[in-house]
């Protein structure tokens, strides 16, 4: 019963998202101190990417979206917009995130299969160690990667991102939609609400990924490097 219970509240909102909460906005201005190299705002509202830890594996959910850069890029950052929904407890939720790191599965539209198992990194968050502030109607996550992330040139790549705990009474957590998105649309999956590894939505995820300089160097050396860019 409970599982049919959560089946049919996540439906109801994942069809008619409007209805529920709002469209998603921003006030971020961005950093003197970093670079970005890929940008998409949050326009919408938020999509089921959550691991169940009180359900069964299939009510496993998770998003992803793709991104390619021109040249060898290096990145230390990744900031993303996310919301959460169904729950009665205060937010955000201090919980871990995990995120994947995948190829693209040769269509252009995907990332690989089986989902989590054929990715090529990644990186499971424990609490505390990601910083997470309300952003408008939703909420802004910045995570520092322990190293520097190398990506190579021409070749397009996916992050799903997605945060771990328990329904009951959290409720539950999306990452929201960026409009129209870069490249090709974001996909999901969502094996108890009938939606297949990898669906193709209408619409990018809202994130970015950046490049953060030593905290050693002084502001003039950091605006020296920024006028390379």
């Amino acid at each position: 019963m409970l599982a049919l219970a959560v089946s049919l509240g996540i439906a109801e909102h994942l069809t008619a998202m409007g209805d529920v909460i709002s469209s998603g906005t921003s006030s971020w201005q961005g950093s003197d101190y970093e670079i970005v190299y890929w940008s998409q705002f949050p326009t919408g509202s938020p999509f089921g990417s959550q691991y169940f830890t009180d359900l069964y594996p299939e009510f496993d959910a998770g998003v992803a979206d793709d991104f390619e850069f021109a040249e060898t890029t290096t990145i230390t950052r990744i900031r993303w917009w996310g919301g959460y929904w169904n729950g009665s407890q205060p937010y955000p939720i201090d919980t871990s995130v995990l995120i994947y790191l995948y190829l693209d599965d040769g269509t252009g539209h995907a990332p690989t299969l089986p989902q989590h198992s054929t990715a090529i990194q990644t990186w499971i968050i424990p609490p505390g160690n990601y910083d997470e502030v309300l952003d408008g109607s939703y909420y802004r996550c910045e995570f520092d990667f322990p190293s520097g992330v190398v990506f190579d040139p021409g070749v397009k790549y996916w992050f799903e991102i997605r945060k771990s705990f328990a329904y009951t009474p959290y409720g539950l957590y999306g990452w929201v939609e960026s409009a129209p998105g870069l490249l090709a649309p974001s996909v999901q999956g969502f094996d108890g609400l009938g939606i297949p590894w990898w669906r193709v939505r209408d619409a990018g995820s809202a994130f970015e990924l950046t490049w953060v300089p030593p905290t050693t160097l002084d502001r003039s050396t950091w605006a020296e490097i920024k006028t390379i860019f």
